[in-house]
């Protein structure tokens, strides 16, 4: 039910939030107000006492009221906050209404600049549609579409995240106490509806909520600012929505007039989100994409069942990249650097949920294409420790083969195979009477395709068959010939319904073979339909996917971006001053390493090694021996007029290339190297090599690439970008050739921007990275007559060459590479050559030599130790390599959280912060407290008090504290409004106007109640109250992870009626 109205004012800028008075009486502020320090336009948020907003001079920013928040983002440099506008309740699970979103709201804090244009979701256009006409487009049109979709679902009181002996362990105590009691049935009871013991944020399992970057910011507030009966009142209001996506569906039949419920909710993990072609395989820290796990849920009166089911992608690093017209796939890595990560992977799994079946429907003949898929399935699998295995079986199933021609009762041959596997598992029960669980789950079945889609949609339905049908037999319940026709249709119209929803969410189209799934037969409207289905699929991956992917990446980067460059959302200082102590006290939580890294790169010229070794380039004069090589080359092929432009497949020859090189590597002492990742853009190619040792400690390696070649059509020039966390501490490689030419400085100069622009990494761009590296053929020039820079050159006077260079001389315009280091250039130039020997160009256009392939850096901690060329004459270039030593840092995120909770709760004592439940109240006209943790007034106990910053005024109902600036005592009328219980339908203390300067005070004459019985915008919770939330554990948002949101330059031209003054 919508309960939250949502008010506004735009003198300054003001967002109000107001919850149903009669469950909480705190409303969420955000005002807009100029950054004291930098003049920045940012937004205060605070939680507020409804009584304490004088809410006529409000105009309602809706006309009815919303859902609730689902966050704040920054985006286009403004912050906006997320508004649930509209849902529908699908079911009421374990007595609680559970909603899906079926339209979402952005509006700035900062501004109303789009208050108007709020789109249509269904209308919204993705990126490549929008009309250039358009006046002004919303910058979270994408989002808005996304989130609209009708698979993201809430519920204020139902734990959507967590499945069911979880939930029941947060609402019975005994159920966990008694997690491990003996099987047996219980006594039959009635079914009383549970309460929650405890608020769905302080138990959500963030591995499901999409919107958690969203929330952090304000879970951060509530967690840090607010004291635990201060949340309390806050949760009853319920206006902080945790989003899953996926599918929840609930139905109601009978037996011999005894209700029964069927129930599914399936929940994908957001921790590798994407779409199909975009999101494959797995990832450095082990998780997969497309991972759902689907819980299958029984009730009646006397017990509550619920079986689990997990689903999710090949564990082992693949891809497939290009126009997908068959199923292509590429082994992105090696089965070296798979190990940890499909370890991670299997570690989880077995701490989840114990004993995992693994249930592979890949094909399984050599002559497939998928084979390879499987084989690096195996091998991954048998990589694993014994413990570890121990606990995994391996199954396989290839399903298109055994159910050719449709001959779908052949699946009872799999579950004859696995079927004593999936009765040891078993599931979880529970006694509804005693509260006691009767059966517990031992194990869960994994399911994949390739997909995971609609051959496991049709598996997986298979299973859940199986376990209703031995749910019944346990309880000698026997169907007759009318229920059990209405139970089948019941049971596969909801599993049909689930597989379609989590097909369109990964494909953009209902599932494949949903036909049998509905009907348990596939008819000719079925075969027409799956065809439909899969040209639709075709045209959406490859066309439409692009932009649902950048919409699912600026979901989960909001916060990320946010750090890079200052925080709309004001905090209270006291946060800066935290995070300042943290750096100065980083080796409390951080360890610091060194890294050698050596990169290289060459312009083959399309040629081909002919016996020549590779020392002389990637062999350091230094001795020292790297952890890490990375290597960009340049034409694998030549760029000769007429094919430059043409898409040639080079993946043969990268290949080659990668073979080469890492022979060469492992031909020296030093230590193994394994290939980490590889990557090719028509005639471009980068390469990384790491030790083998090194390998566990390398995370979230994501690749991207852009064309820069006839305005971004061809692939003759362009970047390739290589992205990875080394411990904790982020690195970007980018390999690039922009455009030829002596007079081409400014084609060079935008191929720059836009592979700098262009680059992104699950939404991270090129300069989010700690360190930042370029190498490749950049084709400056320099600006000197071929005779005159051969000249210099044969004196050894490169001074005289440097001075000319074109790159150098646009660095100190400002115009590329700002903030880089180039090493100084002590080598003759590297272009041109004549191919296999050492004489510059003799042909007819005698090219200046110049400097073509350069290495430049950025970043804290990068000591260069060495820039230098080798002398392979293969090519027309020669190739430059350059030795880094790196700092690197291998964080302790518990020790890191922990330090930052002490010192938050220390100095926000020191400023004041409640020690007892304080219950805010109004603001009157004082004097402005200097900050930080500084008051500008007297209090004494039982009366008002000030708070620290950012968290607007509170009472205190014990301590006192005298201040350090000017004082204002709190009048004797305030302190017994305080004293007294605060009526509904009483206007208590002091109301904030927020249409001026004038506050009246608490001793002064009444103000009319904004809260009178017949408020058009005072609603009940049908859901009751939520509990107390848990105070104990150490939350995920109690650490910064930086300073910051983005930022947006701006003034507010009148600050009067400032919330926060």
């Amino acid at each position: 039910m919508a309960t939250t109205s949502v008010f506004f004012s735009d003198s300054p800028r003001t967002v109000v939030l107001r919850p149903p008075t009669n469950v909480s009486t705190t409303c969420m502020v955000f005002e807009a107000r100029p950054d004291r320090s930098t003049g920045t336009l940012r937004s205060m948020a605070l939680l507020q006492p409804a009584d304490t907003i004088d809410f006529s001079s409000l105009k309602m920013l809706l006309p009815r009221p919303v859902f609730g928040c689902l966050g704040v983002i920054n985006s286009n440099g403004d912050l906006f906050i997320a508004l649930a506008a509209d849902a529908s309740k699908v079911a009421d699970i374990e007595g609680q209404p559970v909603y899906r979103l079926s339209r979402v709201a952005f509006y700035s804090l900062l501004s109303n600049k789009y208050d108007n244009i709020m789109p249509d979701p269904g209308t919204i256009a993705t990126a490549d549609e929008q009309q250039p006409s358009a006046a002004v487009v919303h910058p979270c049109q994408p989002l808005i579409k996304l989130l609209s979709a009708g698979s993201f679902y809430f519920s204020r009181t139902f734990d959507l995240t967590r499945h069911m002996d979880e939930r029941l362990a947060m609402t019975f105590p005994s159920a966990s106490e008694n997690a491990n009691a003996a099987s047996g049935s219980g006594s039959p009871s009635s079914s009383p509806t549970p309460a929650l013991a405890v608020s769905v944020i302080d138990t959500m399992d963030l591995d499901y909520v999409w919107n958690r970057n969203l929330l952090q910011p304000l879970l951060q507030f509530r967690e840090q600012e607010l004291a635990p009966e201060e949340r309390d009142d806050f949760d009853l209001g319920g206006q902080l929505l945790p989003l899953i996506q996926g599918f929840v569906g609930l139905e109601a039949l009978s037996t011999r007039s005894t209700p029964w419920q069927l129930g599914i909710i399936s929940r994908l993990s957001c921790n590798r989100a994407g779409t199909r072609f975009n999101a494959r395989g797995i990832d450095d820290d082990g998780n997969v994409s497309n991972f759902v796990e689907t819980e299958f849920l029984i009730y009646n009166d006397k017990y509550w069942a619920s079986h689990l089911q997990i689903r999710g992608s090949v564990p082992v690093f693949w891809e497939q990249t290009g126009m997908q017209m068959s199923h292509k796939i590429t082994l992105s890595r090696g089965p070296e650097s798979t190990v940890p990560a499909a370890r991670k992977h299997f570690e989880e799994l077995v701490r989840r949920y114990s004993k995992i079946q693994v249930m592979n429907l890949l094909a399984q003949s050599p002559a497939a294409a998928e084979n390879s898929l499987s084989d690096a399935y195996r091998t991954a699998l048998a990589s694993l420790s014994p413990d570890l295995a121990n606990a995994i079986l391996y199954s396989s199933f290839d399903f298109n083969a055994i159910i050719k021609h449709d001959q779908y009762e052949r699946l009872d041959d799999l579950l004859e195979q696995v079927g004593p596997a999936l009765e040891s598992f078993g599931y979880f029960m529970l006694d509804m009477q005693t509260k006691t669980p009767i059966f517990q789950r031992s194990g869960v079945f994994r399911t994949n395709c390739l997909d995971c889609l609609d051959r496991t949609n049709v598996v997986q339905t298979s299973f859940a068959r199986r376990v209703l049908q031995l749910h019944l037999e346990k309880f000698g319940i026997r169907l007759g010939a009318s229920e059990l026709e209405y139970w089948t249709n019941t049971f596969n119209g909801l599993w049909a319904d689930n597989g379609d929803w989590l097909s369109r969410i990964y494909a953009g189209t209902g599932a494949l073979k949903s036909s049998y799934t509905r009907k348990g037969k596939l008819t000719v409207l079925g075969y027409l339909d799956d065809a439909a289905k899969s040209v639709n699929r075709f045209y959406n991956s490859n066309f439409l996917d692009k932009g649902r992917q950048d919409a699912i990446d600026m979901l989960f980067n909001s916060g990320r971006s946010a750090s890079a460059s200052g925080s709309l959302l004001m905090r209270n200082p006291v946060h800066e001053q935290v995070e300042r102590i943290m750096e100065e006290r980083k080796s409390e939580y951080a360890k610091a390493s060194d890294l050698t890294i050596l990169l290289g790169t060459y312009n083959l010229n399309g040629k081909m090694l002919q016996g020549e070794s590779l020392d002389s380039w990637l062999v350091s004069s230094t001795g020292s021996s790297p952890t890490m090589i990375v290597i960009g080359v340049q034409e694998l092929i030549e760029l000769t007029a007429g094919r430059h432009y043409i898409s040639a497949d080079t993946n043969m020859l990268r290949l080659l290339w990668e073979s080469m090189f890492l022979k060469a590597i492992n031909s020296r002492p030093g230590g193994k190297y394994v290939v980490l990742r590889s990557l090719h853009l028509v005639a471009l190619g980068m390469f990384i090599f790491v030790k083998e040792n090194a390998v566990p400690y390398v995370r979230k390696v994501e690749t991207a690439v852009i064309k820069t070649g006839l305005g971004g059509m061809a692939a003759n020039k362009g970047g390739i970008g290589i992205s990875l966390h080394f411990h904790d501490t982020s690195m970007v490689f980018v390999t690039a050739h922009f455009a030829a030419g002596t007079n081409a400085v400014e084609e060079r100069n935008r191929d720059y921007w836009t592979i700098t622009n262009g680059l992104a990494f699950r939404g991270r761009r090129v300069y989010e990275h700690d360190m930042v590296f370029w190498l490749g053929d950049f084709n400056y020039r320099i600006n000197l007559s071929n005779e005159e820079a051969r000249m210099y050159v044969s004196r050894k006077d490169l001074e005289a060459l440097i001075r000319r260079d074109q790159l150098i001389e646009q660095i100190r315009l400002g115009q590329v590479f700002e903030g880089f280091t180039e090493g100084r250039l002590t080598f003759d130039p590297t272009y041109k050559y004549d191919n296999g020997t050492t004489e510059y160009d003799t042909s007819e256009k005698a090219r200046v030599p110049s400097w073509t392939d350069r290495i430049l850096f950025k970043g804290k901690h990068i000591g260069q130790l060495e820039y230098m060329r080798g002398e392979q004459v293969m090519s027309d270039h020669r190739p430059v390599r350059a030795v880094f030593t790196v700092q690197v840092n291998e964080i302790n995120f518990k020790a890191r959280e922990a330090l930052y909770h002490s010192l938050l709760k220390s100095m926000l004592a020191e400023g004041g912060a409640a020690s007892s439940r304080p219950a805010m109240i109004e603001r009157s006209k004082m004097t402005q407290p200097a900050y930080p943790g500084s008051s500008a007034y007297t209090v004494s106990k039982g009366s008002v008090r000030s708070v620290s910053p950012g968290r607007g005024l509170i009472v205190s109902g014990g301590y006192s504290r005298q201040s350090n600036a000017a004082t204002t005592t709190a009048t004797a009328a305030a302190a017994a409004a305080v004293a007294s219980p605060i009526p509904k339908t009483a206007a208590t203390g002091t109301l904030i106007d927020l249409g001026g300067d004038d506050v009246s005070s608490a001793g002064g004459p009444s103000t009319s109640n904004p809260f009178l019985p017949s408020d058009p915008v005072l609603w009940s919770n049908p859901s009751g109250p939520l509990p107390p939330p848990s105070t104990d554990a150490v939350k995920w948002w109690q650490v910064s992870n930086g300073s910051a949101i983005g930022e947006s330059a701006g003034t507010v031209s009148n600050s009067n009626g400032s919330l926060l003054d």
